[in-house]
């Protein structure tokens, strides 16, 4: 398949480009030599390889559109006057990002598809991502978008499907897991580095980095809590210098760990990653005379979640229930730092791991219970078929995340697992009917 596209979005330097792809099959379970195998009823190989195309940015990013309504105070009077300027810095040689992946996979049939096992192993490398490039403040514009760099993700999926019945009794179970690794192969700029989304007035918290996932978070790591001023004094360097000048008791300790004796950017490392290790999902369907009833399952395990749903430098906003348990004196707490309006130590200005938890979750997505009216009843009714049905969405989930949601998303990879207080999904429950005239 050769496919041709074609978007506005992209100046006449780069309007096109061209994807390909091409598949192979081969159903071995047809073939002479499986014929014995009577357990086997599928048996079946597939490879696969393609490119496609992303433009998923906004209009007239190529170009420099004009943004008025910006002024300037001029002459000796110092005339205000109102002008125009160019919106952002001009790229005409932005181009589609391209994603090209390998796929290599096998599907087994048992039992006349009584049981059906499916497993693939891909490879997909985006290159030209699209992101917004770092230029210094100076330039007066806002950034260009371009093509900034390559990323890839490698993986396993598999999926495992049951079905049987017996007399009137019919059930399917369904199972599939996905594992994913994602590292960033190449960043288009000297330092190897995009730096991503920030946090209130705290600075960056996600960026990309060469050998690093996408979006991972930026930080601080913490060693617990002083409880002692004493403690606050025997943190120092080679030199005998506190390390933490400016902290006293209650206050977080900071890993110093490029060992030049102080707290500084230097130490800042990679503290959480957005993706999960393992997302997995489960479905079960069953019947039983006029009865049936579904129920569906999803979840993640391995990635992590930055909890930004408290702005700690507004001092006035409401705390939450967790902080009942912060430091009040020696001993009592060696996670949550004390209570000040006066954060000299920047316990929560510093973008940290104490932001960072586990966002592995279960969720019970949907569960319906139905009921279909028997031949007799519709006969007397008029109706050729009736089913009463009761059903709940997002029932409940099984999460060690403190935050209103552990399923958030984002438009873009640079903010991924960054919870800004995303309104939850609602538990909802539902009775409803569908009817045959």
């Amino acid at each position: 398949i050769l496919r041709v596209d074609g978007s506005s979005k992209f100046g006449s330097n780069n309007r096109y480009a061209v994807f390909p792809s091409v598949s192979l099959g081969w159903v071995m379970s047809n073939e002479s030599f499986m014929e014995d195998l009577d357990d086997i009823n599928l048996l079946k190989l597939r490879v696969s390889w393609g490119q496609n195309g992303n433009q998923n940015i906004g209009n007239f990013a190529y170009t420099s559109t004009i943004a008025t309504g910006y002024g300037y105070t001029f002459g000796s009077n110092e005339t205000f006057t109102t002008g125009a300027v160019p919106s952002s810095v001009p790229n005409p040689n932005l181009k589609w990002e391209t994603s090209e992946q390998l796929n290599f996979g096998v599907d087994v049939g048992f039992w006349q598809d009584r049981l059906i096992l499916t497993a693939d192993y891909y490879q997909k490398e985006t290159k030209g991502l699209l992101v917004r490039a770092p230029i210094p403040g100076h330039v007066g514009n806002n950034a260009p978008i371009v093509n900034g760099g390559s990323v890839q993700n490698e993986g396993f999926e598999f999926t495992v499907d049951y079905r049987d019945y017996t007399n009137e009794f019919n059930y399917n179970v369904g199972l599939n897991f996905a594992f994913n690794k994602n590292e960033v192969t190449h960043i288009g700029n000297a330092e190897g580095v995009i730096v991503g989304t920030g946090f209130a007035t705290y600075g960056i918290v996600t960026r990309a980095e060469e050998g690093y996932p996408i979006g991972y978070f930026w930080g601080y790591e913490t060693n617990g809590i002083f409880q002692t001023q004493q403690e606050v004094n025997n943190y120092v360097n080679g030199q005998g210098d506190l390390i933490q000048p400016l902290a006293s008791p209650g206050d977080v300790i900071f890993r110093d760990l490029n060992g030049n004796g102080q707290i500084d950017d230097g130490d800042r490392t990679m503290i959480g990653n957005p993706t999960p290790d393992v997302t997995f999902g489960a479905n079960f369907g069953a019947n039983y005379k006029q009865f049936d009833m579904s129920l569906f399952l999803q979840g993640t395990v391995g990635n992590d979640i930055f909890n930004a749903t408290r702005r700690h430098d507004l001092t006035m906003s409401n705390m939450p229930a967790s902080y009942l348990e912060r430091w009040t004196g020696p001993g009592t707490s060696n996670e949550l730092p004390r209570f000040t309006w006066n954060d000299s130590n920047g316990n929560w200005s510093k973008i940290s791991d104490l932001y960072v938890e586990d966002g592995s979750y279960l969720r019970v997505k949907n569960v319906q219970l139905g009921y279909n009216l028997s031949q007799g009843i519709l006969d007397k009714i008029s109706l050729s078929k009736a089913r009463i049905y009761l059903s709940a969405d997002n029932l409940f989930t099984l999460t060690g995340y403190s935050g209103f949601d552990p399923e958030i998303g984002s438009a873009s990879p640079l903010s991924v697992g960054v919870d800004r207080g995303v309104y939850p999904q609602a538990r909802s429950y539902r009775i409803g009917a569908s009817i045959t005239f």
